[in-house]
């Protein structure tokens, strides 16, 4: 039976059928879904329909507009619609009206549609009809973007009983939800579960509300209800990886990673999209290696992939933060084809720093090159200075110098032009290029940048100070104190100020410069100078307080500044000074101190040496310890065989020493070895060898040397004008002539005596 029926459905169109017959035959195939065969019977049936009634033959057009629709002549039958609505009345004709919308509204022609629709809804029809009618014309609304009346419509049909109900009260939710009402959406999601007992119902519902949430990008509420709608179901839609996405999005990402994970069980073969989404859950969960490597993977498994650009630059941004300059630049080289033009700029930055941390000359010269030809002014200007950087890394100081000197000059009002000016001063400088140090100098003053011109003004002084030009190095030192009184290098400018005020011997003027380099700052911390540099200004204030008279002045600022170790650590030259100075104030165990020092300094010449033995001697002397200081005078004479400036000194001290203690013949000895090394050219050896004269006439006269006594107090007579020593010298030569019968001579020298000091001083 069943192969005569379909032999009878092939043969349909040849059949000869009354039209009566022919109109049955096509219904009874309509009725059984047979749609592509009712068409062909419509059709013939149309074409000679006899005397059939008008109703039949418009209620035969609406059924084989049905047909076409379901094998997809869409046209054809929105025509046979149009056709229908025209001719038909009643239910009919609303149907077909009703057809003919939602055929407008698949084809996606709803400003077609909206004016039959919104007739229908206010027409006399069947309850169904008109519910059905209302929830397309509610659609309708939605695509011609009149959101409002769409969602006042869907709430009326929510509201009333029907099929239609469950359907607006899912759209109005999701018409909700994409308006941005994302907590109304889910409060109306969750009145609909709540009319629905099914739960696979709800599943569904969760489901329908994960997948508008997400749509309208409201992840938050997206992922509670992909939470709701569970695993399975959103793994059959294969909805996984949106879920995960409205998670992370969520900043949920430990929830994203379960929905990764369930779709990895599920897809054993990762994506493109995968790859990405397990990238950026990783660098949400601040798992950078994780990051990269699914990041990696992208690039080498799906290098066309239109993610792979931004793989790229995502995978590069990662790595520049991942502190491995060397891992950077090894990625960057694998993909920098791959790379959009928009990455670049920030990408050069990242090239550059790696590059520089890892002195790759090839990396910092391409990515400093592009930033010069492609990135603003201010971003050039700085790649410029660091390709620089680079040069005077790799000791080209010339290079790096022309190359921040072209930055300043090229782009002179950027934040880097006096920076880029000064180090190429710098750089020329180490060059031996003084001239183009100097223009680079002046560029770097001329800049205006209050960071760099304090820098370079001390520079400026520096160089001054270097050629022996003092007054253009004060100039520089007296403009950074008047412009920059608080500047980070004041101690240093004060420091350099009062050393030339002390050399030209303006002593009140290096007292206060030298006192401005040694004040704490405003934190109460020690003076930024260097350790040798604290103790040299202060020896150099002291000695100024010293010649201005101020003592005590010095003494105080000795005292904090002035230990025993750094004592030990000065120079010759202001151990001698220290010593002196506190033999001067009768300090003598400071004195001593000194000296010792000095005696024990490796870098201290034989008549350092010799001096810090004879100032220990004048330090035993004052405290009374005549052994000590007879040993310290005696061994600064047997020190060298050489003749120093302060034998004469040593030698007398220990002369008179030798002389107190009636050691005649010694005192004799040392004055001789006085009056042998005491120059005649210099004051200070003048006065030794008049000690001397003065000492060695007493030991003869207890030796009974008379004729070298009377030579040693005629020495006296003729070569010196102290009254009181002189005087004392005429009084024994006359002595000693007098006592050898010299009466004649005598009277010479009391004549003489008595025109150089008047007659008392012969008494």
């Amino acid at each position: 039976m069943r192969q005569i029926c379909l032999f009878c459905i092939g043969l349909s169109a040849t059949v000869l059928f009354a039209a009566d017959e022919r109109l049955t035959f096509a219904d009874g195939l309509f009725r059984r879904g047979l749609s592509e065969q009712a068409a062909a019977e419509y059709e013939a049936f149309l074409a000679s329909p006899g005397d059939t009634a008008r109703e039949a033959l418009t209620e035969a057009r609406f059924n084989l507009a049905s047909c076409y629709e379901q094998i997809g002549q869409h046209e054809a039958a929105r025509r046979l619609y149009r056709e229908v609505v025209d001719q038909a009345e009643g239910d009919l004709a609303a149907a077909a009206k009703l057809r003919l919308s939602m055929s407008l509204l698949d084809a996606g022609l709803a400003a077609e549609a909206l004016p039959l629709l919104e007739t229908l809804s206010v027409a006399k029809a069947s309850t169904a009809l008109i519910d059905a009618a209302r929830y397309r014309l509610a659609l309708c609304y939605e695509l011609v973007d009149r959101p409002m009346d769409a969602e006042a419509l869907y709430k009326f049909i929510a509201n009333r009983p029907g099929e239609y109900a469950a359907h607006a009260r899912l759209a109005r939710a999701g018409l909700v939800a994409k308006a941005g009402r994302s907590e109304e959406a889910e409060a109306l999601y969750r009145e609909i579960m709540t009319l629905e007992e099914d739960p696979a119902r709800k599943q569904e519902i969760a489901l329908t509300a994960f997948s508008c949430a997400y749509r309208a990008e409201h992840y938050s509420v997206a992922a509670t209800f992909a939470q709701e709608t569970g695993e399975k179901l959103l793994a059959k839609h294969q909805l996984l990886l949106p879920a995960a996405w409205a998670s992370l999005r969520a900043n949920r990402p430990d929830e994203a990673r379960v929905w990764l994970a369930a779709d990895k069980t599920v897809n054993a073969n990762p994506t493109a999209a995968r790859l990405i989404l397990e990238g950026s859950v990783a660098t949400a969960l601040g798992d950078s290696l994780g990051a990269i490597t699914a990041y990696e993977r992208l690039l080498t498994e799906f290098p066309t992939d239109a993610q792979a650009p931004s793989a790229a630059e995502t995978m590069l941004s990662l790595r520049a933060r991942a502190g491995d300059p060397a891992a950077f630049l090894k990625a960057y080289a694998r993909v920098a084809t791959m790379l959009p033009e928009r990455a670049l700029p920030a990408l050069m930055w990242y090239r550059l720093d790696a590059a520089l941390q890892t002195s790759d000359a090839e990396h910092t010269r391409a990515a400093a090159t592009w930033l010069i030809e492609h990135a603003p002014a201010d971003q050039a200007a700085e790649a410029s200075y660091r390709l620089g950087a680079l040069e005077h890394k790799e000791k080209n100081y010339s290079a790096a110098g022309e190359t921040w000197l072209r930055t300043a000059e090229t782009w002179p009002t950027e934040p880097c032009a006096g920076r880029a000016a000064f180090a190429a001063a710098c750089a020329f400088r180490q060059a031996e290029m003084k001239d183009r140090a100097e223009q680079a100098l002046a560029l770097a003053l001329q800049s205006g940048d209050p960071a760099v011109i304090p820098e370079a003004l001390l520079l400026r002084a520096r160089d001054s100070l270097s050629e022996q030009d003092v007054q253009g190095a004060g100039a520089a030192l007296d403009e950074y104190l008047t412009r920059f009184p608080t500047g980070k290098a004041v101690a240093e400018v004060s420091y350099l100020r009062g050393l030339i005020f002390f050399n030209a011997q303006d002593f009140q003027a290096a007292v206060n410069l030298l006192s401005r380099a040694l004040a704490v700052d405003g934190s109460g911390e020690q003076t930024p100078l260097g350790h040798a540099r604290r103790i040299d200004a202060a020896m150099r204030q002291a000695q100024a307080h010293h010649s201005l008279g101020q003592d005590d002045e010095a003494a105080a600022l000795l005292q904090p500044l002035l230990g025993m170790k750094d004592a030990e650590a000065l120079a010759p030259t202001y151990l001698r000074w220290l010593a002196e100075f506190r033999l001067g104030r009768a300090e003598w165990a400071d004195a001593e101190a000194a000296a010792r020092a000095l005696a024990n300094k490796s870098t201290a010449t034989a008549a350092d040496k010799v001096l810090a033995q004879t100032l220990i001697g004048r330090a035993a002397q004052g405290r009374g310890q005549t052994a000590t200081a007879l040993a310290a005078y005696e061994a600064a004479l047997k020190l060298t065989n050489e003749k120093t400036a302060y034998d004469a000194e040593a030698a007398v001290g220990l002369g008179e020493l030798r002389l107190a203690e009636a050691s005649h013949d010694k005192a004799r000895e040392a004055f001789l070895i006085a009056i042998d090394r005491a120059s005649m050219d210099s004051a200070e050896g003048r006065h030794y060898r008049a000690r001397a004269y003065s000492g060695l006439a007493a030991a003869c006269r207890a030796l009974a040397l008379n004729a070298e006594a009377l030579r040693a107090n005629m020495s006296l007579i003729i070569f010196f004008d102290d009254k009181e020593r002189v005087s004392v010298a005429f009084r024994e030569a006359i002595e000693l002539l007098d006592a050898e019968g010299r009466t004649r001579e005598a009277d010479r020298l009391r004549k003489e005596c008595a025109e150089r000091y008047g007659d008392g001083t012969q008494e």
